[in-house]
């Protein structure tokens, strides 16, 4: 009976099947909700009103095309009120999110690299602080950044954005430090004694090998920025992302074009890029982390 039990679990233990048990349920129900949506965005009223549930009859795109006509955000330029469309939100959301994910995860990066490989005092001071912030709820910041913001005429400019978000105090300085701090320094004294600086040793070495770790994070911090309509709204009033298209779109209720169908097409719409990049890149990011280095 036990050799039995050892052919179906394997060596796992009780904890792991668990886990796993729950995991898998957890995934089922996010696949369902996402298959329920796609289907229910080519529904007719009438049909979504009948059987939410059902299979869509008729097939109608007609809920797409109340997206693009209706996802529309009015913006103030020079006052006069200007209507931005989807096509436009979403060249502003690749724009932010991508610059935005690369100015933090470079940041994130370079300061754990340093902290990490070159002891001191201050890199001592900087890990614990990022350690600390972490572990302390800090509320209250969003008032003073945003009057700071407008001060250094940061807001309604893409570069304030990056400015904003070039930053290290996140979760992902932890992973960063654990894997710049088990990396061998051999590669850098090999360097050093054929006159590479310190800055080449990063750039050409250290952060290459890291470049696995580097797309992970980065993808997580561009989901992350796609999916914020917080930031946009209060410090890129005049340059309108997908995100907070989506926001106004799902808080209008006098539109025509804004049914519960339509409403559920637009969170399908915005949700498909994000979804593309990572079946695109997850076998090129997803690999092991640490091959090819050599650890200490």
């Amino acid at each position: 009976m036990e050799k039995q039990k050892n052919k179906i679990f394997g060596t796992k233990s009780v904890f792991e099947i668990i886990l796993c048990v729950i995991l898998s349920i957890y995934s089922i129900a996010l696949i369902l909700l996402f298959v329920w949506a796609i289907l229910t965005s080519f529904k007719t009223m009438d049909g979504y009103d009948i059987d939410k549930l059902s299979f869509p009859s008729p097939f109608t795109l007609k809920n797409y095309s109340n997206v693009i006509n209706g996802m529309v955000v009015q913006v103030s330029k020079n006052k006069v009120m200007t209507p931005v469309y989807i096509e436009t939100m979403a060249l502003n959301s690749v724009l932010y999110a991508g610059g935005c994910a690369l100015f933090n995860t470079f940041c994130t990066a370079t300061v754990a690299y340093c902290t990490a490989k070159y002891k001191s005092k201050a890199a001592t001071f900087i890990h614990n602080m990022v350690i600390v912030s972490l572990i302390l709820p800090i509320v209250g910041s969003l008032p003073a950044t945003l009057e700071l913001a407008y001060k250094l005429k940061l807001v309604n400019h893409l570069y304030g954005m990056f400015v904003l978000k070039f930053s290290f105090n996140n979760m992902y300085y932890l992973i960063f430090y654990a894997f710049f701090a088990s990396m061998s320094w051999g590669y850098a004294e090999s360097a050093f004694i054929d006159g590479a600086s310190h800055f080449t040793v990063y750039f050409r070495i250290m952060l290459p090998l890291a470049i696995k770790l580097f797309l992970t994070i980065f993808l997580l911090f561009f989901i992350s920025f796609w999916n914020d309509y917080q930031t946009p709204l209060l410090f890129l009033k005049n340059m309108p992302t997908l995100a907070l298209g989506l926001f106004a779109f799902m808080n209008v209720n006098t539109s025509e074009f804004a049914t519960p169908t339509a409403k559920i097409a637009a969170g399908v719409v915005v949700f498909v890029p994000i979804f593309i990049i990572f079946v695109i890149f997850r076998n090129k990011i997803m690999g092991n982390l640490t091959e090819g280095g050599i650890k200490e």
